[in-house]
């Protein structure tokens, strides 16, 4: 890996540099493209995509309810902020094909993946 962007990502052994490599050819679904959930939860999981090194972006749904539930955080503002940030690290999950993300890359649907 050359870019030092990502270095900090690539020291973990739980990404490394194949790791990385694998999320810059990955498409993470978290645009916003006819999701019901709120803007800005889109907004802050493409940041944390992008962030993430991720080859491209693609419209896909993220499911507030289960990524931010309202029991867990009352505010709606949080609640999008929390869903966008777990939607993210679910896509990263699924293009690395860490924990139970494995089988839910490139469905797009982020809200079906254990959010913890």
């Amino acid at each position: 890996m050359d870019d030092p962007r990502y270095l900090r990502q690539v020291l973990l052994a739980e990404i490394g540099p194949e790791g990385q490599a694998r999320l810059g050819a990955a498409t993470a679904r978290v645009r916003g493209g006819g999701s019901d959930a709120p803007p800005l939860a889109h907004e802050v999981a493409e940041r944390y995509a992008r962030g993430a090194g991720f080859g491209a972006l693609a419209d896909g749904a993220i499911d507030l309810a289960a990524l931010a539930p309202a029991d867990l955080v009352a505010s709606p503002a949080a609640r999008a902020v929390l869903a966008g940030a777990r939607a993210a690290l679910a896509e990263m999950r699924a293009a690395l094909a860490l924990g139970s993300a494995a089988g839910s890359a490139g469905q797009g649907s982020a809200g079906e993946v254990d959010p913890s």
